[in-house]
């Protein structure tokens, strides 16, 4: 059997005996094997320089892959341990391809025995930086962020923080993290690196916390499944590949992988309540309860400066101004002039209430000072006269 290129999203799935198709054609050759905690694994369009990309949609446009697992390989068990394997089967998991693969955590599962349909929808996300989200913001430097990455994602800090801890505690790498340095042998495997990688723990309390980037690319998947081989088609297999029947029933699986339209998704995370619109909601919220405005406040400060202008008086031994609140005090309690009731009669005034609101000096003229004064001297002094003449 051969094993094949898988057409646009970059796939990886641990090793199998395959054989693979591209839209019903034999898939070019183009498989790279890659190295993951599973150990040795086989990558499908992996290089961006040479992607194969799907010019259909829907079921049969994409990757058809028959996989035979060959249980018969499978190292026996003596014991339980935490990297103790139950399950037959494959594991797949589809990434962009400046991602690079963490099929351990973020893989699904393809049983034998099962024809499994995997329908694709491209995402964007974006998210906001601080201090709206937790999210990393590109650099803008031409070099690699992540040393050993062409790009940064969360795979890779992860397996770069991973490496860190191994290289720190068991001075060498395990196969499947970057870099030149020695590779740990078995016995440091079980001894010092699982458990290392087992301390470290995840979440955002972890010492290899990593944050979500601000613009990423992944693949919403919608999962389905038919068993197979049918009564007819698996004597057919069986003589094909010179096996039983048993034997293709346990040990024989087919993934099918295609877009389920040729759109993506875009999903962008906003601000909820931006500083124009607290502006503009507190400028609503006055104008409508407070009725005041911009021109309403710099009309009162106006006010505020031209009578404390007119009221500013000397004589303070330590030569400051104050002013004076009693003008405007009484500026505010004036009363008002009476005007016509509302029967249409006319309203009189006393004396004593013109004098108060006669805006001329209470004292009145002496006796024989008629220059300045509009009445004759005959009337005596603080009469009705001259009262309405001042």
């Amino acid at each position: 059997m051969e094993k094949r290129l898988l057409a646009t999203p970059n796939g990886s799935y641990v090793p199998a005996r395959a054989s693979a198709s591209i839209s019903g054609a034999p898939a070019p050759s183009g498989v790279h094997t890659v190295y993951t905690r599973y150990g040795k694994c086989y990558t499908f369009n992996a290089d961006p320089q040479s992607s194969l990309p799907s010019r259909v949609g829907g079921m049969g446009s994409g990757l058809e892959i028959m996989l035979d697992i060959q249980q018969e390989e499978y190292l026996p068990i003596w014991r339980e341990t935490n990297e103790t394997s139950f399950e037959a089967g494959i594991r797949v998991q589809i990434h962009s391809q400046e991602e690079p693969p963490y099929i351990h955590q973020l893989g699904f599962g393809v049983s034998p025995g099962f024809q499994t349909f995997v329908s694709c929808q491209e995402q964007r996300l974006t998210y906001l930086p601080q201090p709206w989200g937790n999210c990393r913001a590109e650099s803008g430097l031409r070099e690699p962020e992540l040393q050993g990455y062409s790009a940064y994602s969360v795979s890779a800090c992860r397996l770069r923080c991973e490496k860190e801890a191994v290289l720190q505690r068991c001075h060498c790498r395990m196969v499947h993290m970057p870099g030149n340095e020695t590779i740990c042998p078995p016995n440091i495997y079980i001894e010092c690196a699982d458990h290392t990688l087992d301390s470290l723990g995840g979440g955002s309390e972890g010492p290899c916390f990593c944050p979500t980037p601000c613009n990423l690319t992944r693949y919403g998947k919608e999962i389905s499944m038919v068993r197979i081989p049918n009564r007819g088609s698996a004597r057919y297999l069986a003589r094909k590949y010179n096996r039983n029947e048993t034997y293709i029933r346990e040990n024989f699986l087919v993934l099918d992988v295609f877009f389920e339209a040729l759109t993506s998704e875009a999903m962008e995370q906003r601000a909820a309540y931006s500083l124009s619109a607290l502006l503009g909601d507190l400028g609503g919220q006055m104008g409508l309860f407070i009725g005041a405005s911009v021109l309403t406040l710099l009309e009162i400060l106006d006010y505020i400066y031209e009578a404390r202008g007119g009221a500013l008086v000397g004589g303070h031994p330590d030569g400051e101004w104050r002013v004076s609140w009693d003008r405007l005090r009484r500026a505010w309690r004036r009363p008002k002039t009476p005007l016509r009731t509302a029967t249409g009669g006319i309203s009189t005034l006393g004396l004593q209430e013109l004098k108060e609101q006669s805006p001329c000096p209470s004292q009145g003229h002496a006796e024989g000072r008629g220059t300045g004064s509009l009445l004759p001297n005959h009337h005596p002094p603080g009469g009705l006269f001259e009262d309405f003449a001042c």
